[in-house]
């Protein structure tokens, strides 16, 4: 039987998981730009109106009304194209002073609410209110609560979506669009997406997008029901977190400032003294390269939920390929195989390799979680973090491990053993993506926000962010 807890200011009894949920807030300031050129000049209002350079400097639309849009003007549209569109548009130059300042008038309501405030862009944020129902209610009239007071006091519009994640609140708000509020119930995230078109997923491209409609896969309720082995043979490792990301499920964190790392990314890459096609070699560098990165990951407490190889040719054609992890690692076992699985991807010229690069991004403070029901998993980590200790002391060539052990042989050294044979033309090897397979290797201070002074006085005062400095 649940144990349920009366508690002060809510207006029902709420059972502890209810309380315990985590609940994500998705907002999205509507036509930002152009808003706040409506709250300095009032006239603009129910004119089609857009931010941008003039035609004959060669500008583009940075912002567009919804007056606008349904004429088909939207961002990015060089502004001659706008104009043609719309002989009766209203073109403002723009103020971005006056933009940052409105924004930070909006992100200090929101931080009135939660410590957990993410900034993604001057307009889009996300809020974590798990745990704060004892003090301002439920999530669903805390949403509405902020996006009252924005208006009210800031005179801007804002959208919201909330969900148990980020991925389904995101979708939330764009399904809300413009100026409005929806909410994805508990368990209801499957059923919401499973209509929507396979593009509204973030993280669906242009060229995804036209893959899956060649396998007629348009809705992403027919993605989330793809039989993972198909999708991972077309997308590889990428298949599974669609699939997975399709069916609601997203445990990605809301991160405030004060927990992002101040590098954006980690990386390692290597230019060849003389130009290779040894295979083994490849993936001996990749793996040395892989352990350097997450070393320094380890280092710095952090974690990673993205990773790109990068491969250069002889003839300087540089390619990349990368993919989001389900769980954030800094585990060279968890991290490996995708790695290698990217290259092989990747290997399909019959071209000498010049580069090869491996990158770390999307990076998180945290550290690596241990699995109880993998004992050892949990080893192997320990072991890597006793190499680490190593490296540190005696020099990071002091131990290798895997394929790593060949780069100190001749074989992997000598200029003469990586040349082309001379019987064929140099620049001309076929780089096999069978011989890249194969084998088991080794794997294995918060700051308080700023004070929140009030930003206006009384609801007909003008925001204080419209106001000359």
């Amino acid at each position: 039987m649940k144990s349920l807890k009366k508690t002060a200011g809510l207006s029902a009894w709420q059972s502890q998981g209810e309380q315990d949920r985590r609940t994500v807030l998705h907002v999205d300031l509507d036509a930002f730009f152009v808003a706040v050129e409506r709250v300095v000049n009032p006239s603009l209002r129910g004119r089609p109106v857009v931010v941008g350079g003039a035609p004959e400097e060669r500008g583009v639309v940075a912002a567009a009304s919804y007056e606008a849009r349904s004429f088909g003007i939207h961002s990015a549209m060089p502004m001659a194209q706008a104009v043609r569109l719309c002989p009766d548009l209203v073109r403002v130059r723009g103020h971005r002073q006056l933009y940052g300042r409105a924004s930070k008038a909006v992100f200090r309501v929101l931080h009135q609410y939660t410590p957990v405030v993410e900034q993604v862009s001057i307009d889009e944020g996300y809020l974590d209110l798990t745990g704060t129902q004892l003090l301002f209610g439920q999530a669903v009239d805390v949403a509405e609560r902020i996006r009252r007071e924005v208006h009210e006091r800031l005179r801007l519009d804002l959208t919201v979506g909330l969900a148990g994640n980020r991925l389904v609140s995101k979708v939330a708000s764009a399904f809300a669009k413009p100026c409005g509020m929806f909410d994805v119930r508990p368990g209801q995230e499957a059923s919401f997406l499973s209509p929507l078109p396979v593009k509204a997923l973030p993280g669906i491209g242009p060229v995804t997008h036209r893959r899956l409609l060649d396998f007629n896969i348009e809705r992403l309720g027919t993605l989330a029901a793809t039989e993972a082995w198909f999708l991972q043979d077309v997308f590889g490792s990428h298949g599974n977190s669609m699939r997975r990301r399709a069916s609601g499920k997203d445990d990605t964190p809301v991160c405030p400032a004060w927990e992002r790392p101040k590098a954006k990314s980690i990386g390692h890459e290597q230019t060849f003294s003389r130009d290779t096609e040894d295979h083994a070699f490849l993936r001996a560098k990749l793996q040395e390269l892989l352990e350097s990165a997450t070393r320094r990951l380890r280092g710095q407490g952090l974690l990673t939920r993205r990773l790109t190889v990068k491969l250069r040719y002889a003839d300087f054609v540089s390619e990349t390929r990368d993919l989001s992890l389900p769980v954030p690692t800094d585990h060279d076992a968890e991290l490996f195989e995708p790695a290698l699985e990217l290259l092989r991807r990747m290997a399909t010229r019959r071209t000498l390799v010049r580069l090869l690069g491996i990158r770390l991004s999307q990076l998180q403070r945290g550290y690596w979680q241990s699995d109880f029901w993998n004992p050892e998993r949990n080893q192997e980590r320990r072991l890597v973090g006793i190499l680490d200790q190593l490296r540190e002391k005696y020099g990071t060539t002091s131990v290798r491990t895997g394929a790593t052990v060949k780069l100190a042989s001749s074989r992997f050294t000598s200029p003469n053993l990586l040349a082309p044979p001379p019987s064929i033309p140099s620049g001309k090897f076929p780089l096999n993506p069978k011989f890249l397979g194969g084998g088991r290797g080794f794997f294995r201070p918060r700051q308080k926000p700023d004070a929140l002074p009030s930003l206006t006085q009384g609801r007909n005062a003008e925001p204080a962010w419209s106001q000359a400095s």
